[in-house]
């Protein structure tokens, strides 16, 4: 009896994507065999179709040969001689945030056709961005604390394990007939049960864009200041001038997300910040690694959506305003 592959791709396989693709890659399964391509750069392309994907956590190397990665759509769609149209069970899309727009265009025929498109990006808002060019009702969101670092082309490194959450976008129970709730049903658990049997432990939520609001006020007291001054997580904390700023920006952007209705715990997201910094004390967060590079960032989709919301909200956001224009100045430099 022959048995369904599952087919998965992932645009913009650097960092993030190259972990997630990785474990996904090495399930071994009689259930469910899988199909992993990756879209990415060049160099990374080139590294892992010749020697295949290195994937070190801790001190632990293992080496995955079955993923194939292709530089753009038009190359994978005319190797395989399949027309521009492909279903991907789970299309990932796993880009830089600013990247996304120039993706969805350069992919569109992919995403059209596949089952289920998955944001796994940082920042807020993204879906909105993607529903632009994509059926909302397919709109997957993944939320993780899961570190990666691209060693070099080839070569990812897992750097801290988290936790992984999944849900839908935009897709409500309640707006759906029976069998169109089972089916997405289905999809959803079967993403999670691979994510699972990979080693990701992962958990379906209601409420995936609440988790993605959650999980950015960290990186709105984080990430820019860490980019401004160089210093790493914990070292912010040690400035009392620097922690207040920190804690500033998260309030503005808990009032923004309280306008917008967004429903949140009764925690403290600021301790929730100062903690998180101080656990990853000796982290260089990615905002920085991106300025130490020399490229762009994704302050747009983090600081800089509250600036966003808060222009359209009337709400005075003067902290997140002021990190966002230094951050664009400092990119200006490059």
């Amino acid at each position: 009896m022959s048995r369904k592959v599952v087919k998965i791709g992932f645009i913009g396989a650097g960092s993030i994507g190259s972990l997630f693709g990785g474990y996904l890659a090495s399930i071994d399964s009689d259930e469910h065999p899988l199909e992993v391509i990756f879209f990415g750069r060049r160099n990374h392309a080139f590294a892992i179709n010749k020697e295949g994907l290195r994937l070190t956590v801790g001190d632990k190397d293992s080496l995955i040969k079955n993923i194939k990665v292709y530089e753009s759509a038009t190359d994978f769609t005319e190797s395989l001689e399949i027309g521009e149209v492909y279903r991907f069970d789970f299309l990932f899309l796993t880009t830089k945030a600013y990247d996304t727009e120039r993706s969805m265009v350069q992919f569109k025929n992919l995403i059209e056709s596949s089952n289920w498109f998955v944001i796994l990006q940082n920042g807020i808002g993204n879906e909105a961005l993607v529903k632009k060019y994509c059926n909302m009702d397919k709109i997957l969101r993944i939320v993780t604390s899961h570190g990666a670092l691209l060693e070099k082309d080839g070569h990812v490194r897992h750097t801290g394990v988290g936790f992984t959450k999944i849900g839908f976008a935009y897709l409500k129970p309640d707006t759906m007939n029976t069998k169109d709730h089972g089916r997405a049903e289905e999809g959803l658990i079967l993403l999670k049960d691979l994510l699972n049997t990979a080693g990701l432990q992962t958990e379906i939520v209601e409420d995936i864009i609440t988790c993605s609001w959650e999980k950015v006020f960290v990186n709105i007291g984080i990430n820019a200041v860490g980019a401004l001054t160089g210093l790493r997580n914990g070292q912010l904390l040690e400035k009392n001038s620097l922690r207040n700023l920190m804690g500033k920006a998260v309030n503005e952007a808990l009032e923004v997300a309280y306008a917008k209705q967004i429903v949140l715990s009764n925690r403290n997201y600021v301790e929730l910040m100062y903690s998180v910094a101080e656990k990853t004390y000796n982290n260089k967060n990615s905002m920085l690694q991106d300025v130490l590079k020399g490229k762009p960032t994704e302050i747009d989709f983090i600081n800089g959506q509250i600036v966003e919301f808060g222009k359209k909200l009337g709400i005075v956001v003067v902290t997140n305003e002021l990190l966002t224009a230094l951050i664009k100045g400092l990119e200006s430099s490059f």
